[in-house]
């Protein structure tokens, strides 16, 4: 019996010490709880099956104003606005039937209400907890002011922001998703695509594009492009509902999250239709412009070559009736006067001035291209007419002639006043050439003959100081000279004539020295007989 009781008794002790260490454990781990509920950042609330308040943390004795033991043994429903305490028993009863974490209130917004009776918006999160009195309910309360006022500002915000998207007709801008589906329509689209947003949400932006463009990817690729750029621009055709095309200036910008993620892109499209043809019309008005003044520019270039050609052309002539007229003077001054002489004199005038106005009148025509009047023509004959006016110069500079003129030449077609014009021009030439020359021989060769292709050609060599063939291309353009007196016009219309009679007109260097110009006439052909006029 004694070991029975004192088995008893041991076993006792040791049940009240586990107890004890129960009861400090338990109390130590409530401690360690209300230190949790004590440090959270959000009011900590605790409450008992039938709603009454038995445990507040400093978090919420500031957000609702209250002090702790104004708060403990209180109901609940003292932080519940007014207008809503008739229904907050029922869904206290609702939860405790069913108690598990939630948040209290999803899809809809909470209010709760300080001592002052002021409300704010909260979040609430509920969390069943298990004590010795039962079931607890610890709410964790969340002031969401801040935040709802944040939210409230970025839909007003964006609320204005789409009022002012949609109120901008001049620009169609719409959003599009990663794929090109149109997801945002606003009312300048409508103007210019013709697509009402009913009719456009949800369909791929491809159907803007031509039928080419669609069937070159174009569209996907401009949203390659612009998810690798960021960026996208062009300038191209585009389709409106009904069909018709139109000329528009396009961006796509990529739209990323804060991780960078694409979730979609930003288009604006302009018609530029209008601006184009603004711009073409005024290309136009431009173009007739610089077409009215190149036209004035050429007539006024006429009329300085034409200007500088009668300058030119008439010199010689004008120089021999200067001459001539000089000679008249002093034979009539004679004693007695040479009449005989004075006569020869006058005729040579009338002869040279008849000369000069024939001059101006063809190279008018020829300035104008009208087509020379031609006649049958021997060539020599012309060649021995030029040599003759020149012939005194000949002598003066003391320049041997060497005539190679072939007989038998058949005729050419030409006219002779101007074909006179090109003998002189290149014989002048030649002469001036050689009056600059050292003392080297003095030279002058004129020759004619018959090439083996239908054309009379004729040659002028002279031993003067030649020139550099890097000029060659240019000794036949106006006002190209290499003399510092010189105009550079006999040359250029000298070609001219030459060209305007069918032939050509070239130049080449002469061995050893100087220069050789030959020009090509084709020989005049025979016409053909008159049927009614031969013989049966």
């Amino acid at each position: 019996m004694g070991v029975i009781q004192s088995l008893y008794q041991n076993l006792v002790a040791t049940l009240v010490s586990l107890r004890r260490e129960a009861e400090r454990e338990l109390r130590e781990s409530e401690k360690r709880f209300r230190q949790v509920v004590e440090a959270a950042p959000n009011a900590m609330v605790m409450i008992d099956p039938a709603g009454k308040i038995t445990m507040v943390n400093t978090q919420a004795e500031r957000t609702f104003g209250y002090a702790r033991d104004e708060l403990v043994g209180q109901p609940v429903e003292l932080l519940v606005p007014e207008r809503f305490r008739g229904h907050h028993p029922g869904l206290r009863q609702t939860f405790f039937a069913d108690p598990k974490p939630r948040m209290m209130g999803v899809g809809r917004d909470l209010y709760a209400v300080k001592k002052d009776g002021s409300e704010f918006p909260v979040e609430i999160g509920l969390n069943p907890i298990e004590t010795d009195e039962g079931i607890m309910v610890l709410s964790a309360i969340v002031d969401i002011t801040q935040r709802k006022t944040a939210e409230m500002a970025l839909r007003d915000s964006e609320r204005r922001y789409g009022v002012l998207i949609d109120g901008v007709t001049d620009y169609a801008i719409y959003m599009i998703d990663p794929n090109g589906i149109v997801t945002y329509w606003n009312r300048g689209a409508e103007r210019i695509k013709g697509y009402t947003a009913e009719e456009i949400v949800g369909r791929n932006f491809s159907c803007f594009y031509t039928e080419e463009d669609r069937a070159a990817n174009m569209p996907q690729r401009a949203l390659e492009i612009a998810a690798r750029d960021g960026r996208f621009e062009a300038e191209a055709l585009r389709v409106r509902k009904d069909g018709s095309r139109f000329w528009a200036n396009v961006v796509i910008d990529a739209l990323r999250d804060e991780d960078g993620r694409l979730i979609g892109f930003a288009k604006i499209t302009r018609d530029i239709t209008e601006r184009l043809r603004a711009a073409r019309e005024l290309e136009e008005a431009r173009l007739k412009i610089l077409q009215e003044e190149f036209a004035r520019a050429n007539r006024l270039m006429q009329m300085g070559e034409l200007t500088a050609a009668i300058a030119h052309e008439v010199n010689q002539p004008i120089a021999a009736v200067v001459a001539s007229a000089g000679a008249a003077l002093r034979w009539l001054a004679a004693k007695p006067p040479d009449i005989e002489s004075a006569r020869q004199s006058l005729e040579r005038i009338a002869r040279d001035g008849e000369r000069a106005g024939g001059i101006i009148n063809r190279i008018s025509a020829l300035v104008r291209n009208e087509p020379p009047h031609r006649d049958r023509l021997s060539v020599n004959d012309v060649i021995l007419e030029a040599l003759a006016v020149v012939q005194r110069d000949l002598d003066i500079h003391g320049i041997k002639l060497q005539s190679g003129l072939a007989s038998g030449l058949p005729a050419v077609l030409a006219d002779r006043v101007q074909l006179q014009q090109v003998m002189l021009n290149l014989i002048s030439n030649a002469i001036e050439a050689m009056s600059r020359a050292d003392g080297s021989p003095r030279e002058l060769a004129v020759i004619s003959g018959e090439d083996d292709s239908a054309n009379v050609f004729v040659e002028v060599r002279d031993s003067g100081p030649g020139f550099d063939t890097a000029n060659l291309d240019r000794v036949f353009d106006p006002f190209f000279t290499t003399k510092p007196e010189g105009i550079g016009m006999g040359l250029a219309i000298s070609r001219k004539i030459v060209e305007a009679h069918g032939g050509r007109l070239l130049a080449e260097p002469n061995q050893p020295r100087g220069a050789v110009f030959r020009f090509t006439l084709p020989v005049a052909q025979e016409p053909a007989p008159d049927p009614e006029s031969s013989p049966s």
